[in-house]
């Protein structure tokens, strides 16, 4: 065997061709080897392969080209680098360096929005998870409350202020401030008012002609025929000196079609409970226009009245409150005729007492919500009556019913100015009634008129002495308190005495309470940017309204005269620090360090008197709420927005960067002014006053785009208590935020045109200002809530916490194209909601 053969038979190949496997058995031909240039065979070279052969020169060729390519490469790559290691270091050498804003502002910004995020969610998918996703876990709820956001977050930090001035004292204080200190203390001495025990009660209802126990449970059914009951005298004593509806409602508006004047309004109640409240402490006018009853009237109640449960367990715990409530008076100090009665005796009346009044006030809730729906007609007249008219058109609905006619009106507002300087002729004065409460007053007329006067004074007795109870002893706080925890469906704590105390101050001396906590610097700091912000927003919303297609010219002028005059109030009043003027304001009060109750009734009488005493007076700019107050108001017939003190501070302002600050309050401005344009705004024209403004061909246009946010807010839905949010409640809040945020936002960007590029935020130096306004707009609306918060929230005018950003940002192309949502995504969508 040769050596080429050999090889074969092992199964070599060849460097440039296959490898073939042969068997042992398989039968081969030898080739002949290749002849060599001297005619000699390989065989008799003495090498296996010749020097000379050409498959060796090919190689050699092969790896000599390779080696060179591969030279040729790296040189390349090491010109690349070295070119781009070059541009690199050049461009280093002239960049300039990132610009961070380390003010203690910014750092406490970044640090909070940090901690808040949850950067592992999706922007454009669920931007509330990823900018509020562990917002609850840095701000836990404090146990006394069922909702927290940062709204409650600064209102709680605000009251603690307030609370560290009130327990202060200085000698060089106004005598107000020293009213307010003395209030507190009688406030917090639960021992001085468990000393005085129910008399304070009996001596309240004796001054407004009830009993100190009801009738009802002294006296059998026999003996109704010989009682009578003067219910219109007495519920006309309770609101001169409690301040109180009961059955009538009574205020005094800006004169719809003439806001220099002031007019008379009755209708249902309204000022249900004129005393500082466990959580929901009295609003105060938020908007001091006259209400139009365009939306159902939210069921009527008292501090107990979160309905969070079923029917059926909320009757059972309000029963047993009565029946405990009246018990309680029956056996007191008014009770003693009632010592003959055994206790099986007593707690048969009083059981049947509380179902009668639980009655009562349900059937007068169905007369005061019946046919009180939503209506779409464009009515600006308010229709005007005088009393004896009203007793007329009332009269007829007591007749058709085979009820008693009794004297109404004119006695219920005769008396109410009788503690008044203001004499007024009623047989002429006209009174405004919108049509719902028309009905409403004839109906609770015709009702009365067929309810026995004992069952009838049993009412009112529940109802005043109910409201007052809690301010009283320990025992009727406890029993106040024992209800209220048995209608929560989570374990919320009842807040501390002080704190009780401290926004009982605040609620009803909140000008006095400013004036120690306000920082007089405010004028000269604060203020000016503020005024600089909001006229720029105006500027923006003036910039929105001519790029609109669906308002007309007309309509439009109109619009920019209305932006132009809207005014606004800024902080506190001028006249909070001027000497003198504080003492003149609550000029009348007097408090007791020793008598609580009688303090709060106090500063009530002198207020109604104030109000009536004016009556005659032109109207004047007046502040919606006190400097106090964590929130910012929209008063139609004023045309003007009320900024107070407390929402210029942080989390609100004063953030370190513009686009913060825009992001968060230049927001909150923006939705203010942009009420006095949404569906109830629009209403008034720029000096306040009810009457058409807009043509007919706009409002059509605008009520048609309107309901674009009704569809889109009525879909979110809230899995935990399976309910969808009411789209049509809600549509003035929710053209608001809209409107409110495309005006910050392009506020926003003429402002950093104007005053040039802000400074990066530690921590997210990746994010444009935009990002950033979006970001802290985001985080504005943070909040946690409880099932019950969110049932009784959802019947609000506001939308929701956890759809409050969601609804604007989803109308925003601008938010899209700063965090680069694709279409489609669930911050992106196909279909987009826009007025203004």
């Amino acid at each position: 065997m040769d050596a080429w053969s050999a090889g074969n038979e092992r199964g070599q190949a060849d460097a440039m061709g296959p490898t073939v496997t042969r068997t042992a058995s398989a039968k081969t031909k030898t080739p002949s080897p290749p002849p060599l240039k001297n005619g000699k065979d390989i065989r008799e070279s003495g090498y296996l392969i010749a020097v000379g052969s050409r498959t060796a020169r090919f190689r050699r060729k092969h790896k000599k080209s390779m080696t060179l390519i591969v030279i040729l490469t790296l040189m390349a790559f090491l010109l690349i680098f070295a070119i781009v290691m070059t541009v690199l270091y050049v461009r280093q050498k002239h960049k300039k360096p990132v610009r961070l804003c380390e003010t203690k502002e910014c750092l406490r910004s970044a640090a909070s929005l940090a901690l808040s995020m949850d950067r592992t969610a999706d922007p454009c998918e669920d931007f509330n998870q990823y900018v509020c996703g562990n917002w609850g876990e840095e701000h836990p709820m404090p146990e006394e409350y069922s909702s927290y956001d940062w709204f409650s977050y600064k209102q709680d930090r605000v009251l603690a202020s307030i609370k560290l001035f009130l327990t202060k004292n200085s000698s060089k204080d106004p005598l107000p401030i020293k009213q307010a200190r003395d209030m507190y203390a009688a406030c917090m001495d639960v021992g001085k008012i468990d000393q005085l025990g129910h008399q304070p009660v009996y001596s309240i209802l004796a001054s407004i002609g009830l009993p100190s126990h009801p009738t009802y449970l002294n006296i059998s059914e026999v003996d109704y025929s010989t009682y009578t009951f003067d219910w219109v005298g007495v519920v006309t004593n309770i609101k001169v000196l409690l301040g109180m509806d009961i059955l009538i409602g009574f205020d005094i508006f800006s004169d719809p079609l003439n806001s220099s004047a002031y007019r008379l309004a009755l209708g249902s109640p309204e000022t249900t409970n004129p005393f500082p409240s466990l959580y929901a402490m009295q609003r105060k006018w938020a908007r001091k226009e006259f209400p139009l009853r365009q939306l159902p009237k939210q069921k009527e109640h008292s501090d107990l009245m979160y309905l969070t449960h079923d029917e059926e367990t909320y009757a059972k715990v309000h029963k047993l409150y009565y029946a405990e409530l009246l018990k309680i008076f029956l056996e007191g100090e008014g009770g003693n005729q009632t010592a003959s009665f055994d206790n099986d005796v007593i707690v048969e009346k009083v059981i049947a007492a509380a179902a009668t009044y639980y009655d009562m006030r349900n059937d007068l809730y169905d007369i005061e919500s019946e046919n009180d729906t939503e209506s779409e007609i464009e009515n600006y007249v308010i229709p005007r009556y005088t009393a004896d008219e009203l007793q007329a058109l009332t009269d007829q609905t007591v007749a058709q019913n085979n009820g008693s006619v009794v004297p109404i009106w004119k006695k219920y507002v005769e008396g109410v100015f009788n503690v008044s300087e203001t004499k007024l002729d009623f047989g002429k004065e006209k009174i405004l009634v919108a049509d719902l409460d028309l009905k409403y007053m004839s109906r609770m007329a015709a009702y009365v008129a067929k309810i026995h006067p004992v069952v009838l004074e049993l009412y009112v007795w529940v109802k005043v002495v109910e409201v007052i109870a809690i301010h009283t002893t320990s025992e009727l706080r406890s029993l106040y308190y024992d209800a209220y925890n048995d209608l929560q469906e989570s374990d919320t704590k009842i807040p501390t005495r002080a704190h009780l105390c401290t926004e009982a101050v605040n609620d009803m001396m909140g000008m006095a309470v400013a004036y120690g906590i306000a920082d007089p610097d405010f004028v000269n700091n604060s203020k000016p940017k503020i005024e600089r912000m909001i006229y720029e927003l105006k500027n923006s919303l003036a910039h929105l309204v001519g790029q609109v297609k669906w308002m007309d010219d007309n309509t439009k002028v109109a619009t920019y005269q209305k932006i132009i005059l809207m005014k606004s109030l800024i902080g506190f009043p001028d006249w909070l620090m001027v000497e003198g003027k504080l003492e003149e304001y609550y000029k009348g009060i007097e408090i007791n360090r020793e008598t609580h109750l009688y303090n709060m009734i106090n500063i009530i009488q002198v207020k109604i008197k104030n109000v009536l005493n004016k009556f005659r007076e032109n109207g004047s700019l007046s502040w919606a709420t006190d400097p106090t107050e964590v929130n910012a108001y929209h008063t139609f017939q004023d045309n003007t927005i009320t900024v107070p003190l407390v929402i210029l501070q942080y989390p609100f302002f004063d953030l370190g960067l513009d686009s913060l600050n825009y992001g968060s309050l230049g927001t909150v401005l923006g939705h203010e002014i942009t009420h006095g344009f949404d569906s109830i705004g629009r209403r008034y024209d720029k000096f306040g006053n009810m009457v058409p403004w807009w043509t007919n061909n706009t409002i059509d246009t605008f009520v048609n785009m309107s309901r674009c946010f009704v569809d889109q807010y009525s879909a979110y839905y809230l899995p935990e208590i399976n309910e969808h949010v009411s789209g049509k409640n809600t549509l003035p809040e929710n053209i608001a935020d809209n409107g409110g945020v495309r005006e910050a936002i392009a506020a926003l960007k003429e402002h950093l045109k104007k005053f040039g590029p802000e400074l990066k935020l530690p921590g997210f130096e990746e994010m444009s200002p935009e990002q950033l306004f979006f970001l802290s707009y985001g985080n504005l609306w943070c909040g946690t809530s409880t099932k019950s918060s969110l049932k009784v929230n959802l019947k609000d005018e506001h939308t929701p916490l956890p759809f409050r950003a969601k609804g604007v940002l989803q109308n925003s192309e601008e938010f899209s194209r700063a965090f680069k949502c694709r279409p489609g995504s669930s911050m992106n969508p196909n279909k987009r909601c826009i007025i203004f």
